[in-house]
């Protein structure tokens, strides 16, 4: 984000009802903005991003209602995670407990822990899907981020110690990429853990329009699409066309770059970060593999402007790939996640 849409991002909150009647919500954002205030220009990147992520991660809860004072009612018909996790069942949730045993260190307190922002037919809808209801966080312990390089670095000794294997099969291409450095971001989501059911052998755009088929014929199937959706699905529909054209134009570049930008993919499809940390938790909490034999083609591009797919989790560790949109293959599919 550049500075100038960054600094009418907070003028905007500063006007917002939540900046002016929660003393938390002016904190967090004055003390963002003073130290957004005394970065360098070359500290405009990476420690510009983190601020970014941070005052999200910090105001979300208090938006949410979970960072309200106590004595305060939770609005309207707010699943907790002790209901959630009864409704999903205990191999199906993943909550603070499933992250503190899969990252050691990592304590959440309830207040720390965002809104579910799911209804009880949602998740009684997933749960036949055979979907997993998932927490992810930002921060490592010590408050670094969470990434994937950080993921390696707290879990290898575990996995070296029960032999089971390495984390990252081989990092030499990706160690300089931006999304090795990139932490997932704190919220819950609805998973389908494998790839959903003919999302393999398609090209990007070919799977993107799956997606959409896929919301509408089975995760929502009888009932009206949220409207972030259906927004979402009218923009790839008008869009699609074109994308095709370069990608038969061999102009895949481009196409990558409008594929990637689409809400559709940006609401439905996971970054790298994420693919690793839920294949991550999900080990650590019963030794299950996913994408064992799949990879997962996620939304974000590599510097060379391929799409970046992450899978193959076997003894040899978790293998990131990276694809032109026009490309295809048996193993490369989605896993539809869902954050709303």
């Amino acid at each position: 984000m550049p500075r100038e849409a960054l600094h009418m991002f907070i003028r905007q909150l500063k006007e917002s009802t939540a900046y002016k009647d929660h003393v938390d919500v002016r904190t967090v954002v004055d003390e963002t903005v003073q130290r957004i205030a005394a970065l360098s220009e070359e500290d405009g990147g990476p420690q510009l991003r983190e601020e970014i992520r941070s005052l999200h991660e910090r105001i979300v809860p208090f938006l949410h209602g979970t960072g309200a004072p106590k004595g305060k009612e939770k609005k309207g018909n707010a699943i907790n995670p002790k209901e959630a996790e009864t409704i999903m069942g205990r191999d199906r949730f993943f909550g603070a407990e499933a992250v503190r045993k899969a990252f050691p260190g990592i304590l959440l307190k309830p207040e720390q822990i965002p809104a579910i922002p799911f209804s009880k037919e949602d998740l009684l809808r997933a749960k036949e899907l055979g979907d997993s209801l998932r927490l992810r966080v930002s921060k490592a312990p010590g408050n670094g981020n969470l990434n994937m390089e950080k993921m390696q670095e707290l879990l290898q000794p575990t996995f070296d110690q029960k032999n089971e294997g390495k984390i990252l099969y081989d990092t030499d291409w990706y160690e300089g990429e931006d999304f090795f450095k990139e932490a997932p971001e704190l919220c819950w989501v609805l998973t389908s853990d494998g790839i959903i059911p003919d999302s393999e052998d398609k090209d990007y755009l070919q799977q993107t329009e799956h997606i959409a088929l896929y919301l509408r014929e089975t995760v929502y199937k009888g009932k009206k699409l949220p409207q972030q959706y259906a927004d979402a699905i009218k923009e790839m529909e008008a869009q699609k066309d074109e994308i095709r054209r370069l990608i038969d134009n061999d102009d895949w570049q481009e196409a990558a770059e409008k594929l990637a930008n689409l809400k559709l993919n940006k609401l439905t499809r996971r970054i790298p970060v994420e693919v690793l940390y839920d294949m991550l938790v999900t080990f650590q909490n019963g030794d299950k593999r996913h994408l064992e034999d799949f990879y997962d083609w996620t939304c974000v591009r590599s510097s060379g402007g391929c799409l970046v797919g992450v899978g193959d989790f076997d003894r040899g560790g978790v293998s990131v790939g990276r694809d032109q949109p026009g490309n295809s293959d048996g193993n490369l599919g989605v896993v539809l996640a869902r954050k709303f």
